[in-house]
């Protein structure tokens, strides 16, 4: 193969000699941080180093003129890395792992779509990220779109600010007063403020965008960033909304849409829309899809019971799960009389006994406690099943109540006279499978 030497201009090239070393790799001899300790200490997570670095040398050089570019990209990142994943309290180092885990192959993915192209618009480069991206499990990344977009580097979240005394004298008297039960401020770019409301019910958020003369005094709103049904000014419930920056260092809004609030046995399709703010008034809007095939899994949990019974009952988690997922209960209304009936699932039959309250919740057995929220839907019914054990009491239902996404439980009881013996408990994870398809459209102001 022929090898082609890379000729820069001179001015890239002296931006390219200046781009500091400590933006490619980690320097584990020296390492400070308690990011890099932990990329240095984890073999996985320092071969992302290493490519990250590889990719960013190639990016750097492919850019030309455009060099600079990259790196304050490259150095918005790993600020964004070292507060996302660094800034958290010291006895939370498997999350500071996990968001590791998840951010370095991101920006990996993001740094080769750059390096194979690298005049590519921004909105192109995020979907084909999204595309290309893969977790260190070789599968899909897990995380809302705008999750995967930050964790590569193509979304720079803006903190939140208190709405302090001289914020209020800043801005004009319509942004604050907004009956919320929580208000903060969001700094974004370097003329736009965000003034959001944490309505008091469920978490929903509602905000207006101003833009900041000179002297960071706030002006009258801009107009809404997207057009929004009269019955949902606010977003809640899989809806969300952010600002910062995007990868060229613009000022942006972006909404994620996760899909649907229940484990469903479909593909699904997040959606994320990203508009850039310009002055006092909106720019172009691109709007990125991605489809994703699902899979259920048996996640986190704890048997108790004999070995024979623990091997069935783990076996068919998953498939009751994909069957419970794929029947009108699931897909259905929220609540009765609307939704269809429980769907008979194999080997399992409706349990005829006494209800105890014990069955609300699922049970706790002994080395495993569930760390989400343990209430089955009250819908789900108790189930009969005739393990190779013996007889055991089921339920099996989202673990999280209908406007909250979460994986799937099952618990598992045995009726020793009038007393119930817990036996098993597990999560069952609906996981993302395959090569998502990615589409992006973009339209202008």
């Amino acid at each position: 193969m022929i090898r082609h030497r890379v000729l820069l201009p001179a001015a890239a090239a002296i931006v390219l000699s200046l781009a500091s070393p400590a933006l490619a790799a980690t320097p584990c001899a020296t390492a400070g941080k308690r990011t890099e300790r932990m990329i240095c200490a984890n073999p996985a997570l320092r071969a992302e180093d290493a490519g990250i670095a590889r990719l960013y040398r190639q990016a750097v050089a492919r850019a030309g003129a455009h060099a600079a570019a990259v790196i304050a990209e490259q150095a918005r990142w790993l600020a964004t890395r070292d507060r996302l994943c660094g800034d958290l309290a010291p006895a939370d180092d498997e999350r500071a792992r996990t968001c590791l885990a998840r951010a370095l192959p991101l920006r990996r993915a993001a740094l080769a779509v750059r390096a194979a192209k690298p005049d590519q618009p921004f909105c192109a480069r995020a979907a084909a990220t999204l595309a290309a991206a893969r977790g260190l499990d070789g599968g899909p990344p897990v995380g809302d779109l705008d999750e995967q977009l930050i964790g590569a580097g193509l979304l720079t979240p803006a903190p939140e600010q208190e709405l302090t005394p001289a914020w209020r004298d800043r801005l004009p008297p319509e942004a604050t007063q907004d009956a919320g039960d929580q208000m903060a401020v969001v700094p974004f770019g370097r003329a736009h403020v965000a003034v959001t409301a944490l309505d008091d019910a469920a978490d929903c958020t509602s905000f207006s965008v101003h833009w900041l003369d000179t002297a960071g005094n706030g002006g009258p709103a801009l107009p809404p960033p997207e057009a929004r049904p009269a019955d949902k000014p606010a977003y809640c419930w899989s809806e969300s909304a952010g600002f910062g920056l995007d990868a060229t260092g613009a000022a942006v809004f972006f909404a994620q849409d996760s899909g649907p609030s229940r484990p469903m046995a479909l593909p699904t399709r997040p959606e994320i829309r990203i508009r850039q703010a310009h002055r006092d008034r909106w720019g172009a809007a691109c709007r990125i899809e991605a489809t994703y095939q699902t899979e259920f899994r048996l996640g986190d949990g704890r048997c108790a019971a004999d070995a024979a019974t623990c091997k069935a009952l783990t076996e068919a988690a998953p498939r009751w799960a994909t069957a419970l997922a794929a029947s009108p209960w699931s897909i259905g209304a929220d609540h009765p009389p609307g939704r269809p009936d429980y769907p008979a699932l194999d080997g399992l039959a409706p349990y005829t006994g006494s209800f105890v309250p014990a069955f609300l919740a699922i049970p706790s057995v002994k080395g495993w406690t569930y760390t989400g929220l343990p209430n089955f839907e009250e819908e789900a019914p108790l189930l009969a099943w005739h393990g190779p054990g013996g007889p055991l009491i089921l339920r099996l239902s989202p673990g999280m109540l209908n406007w909250r996404p979460g994986p799937m439980i099952l618990g598992a009881w045995r009726r020793e006279g009038g007393t119930l013996v817990p036996l098993a408990a597990y999560t069952i994870n609906q996981v993302r499978v395959g090569v998502p398809t990615v589409t992006v459209a973009t339209r202008q102001p």
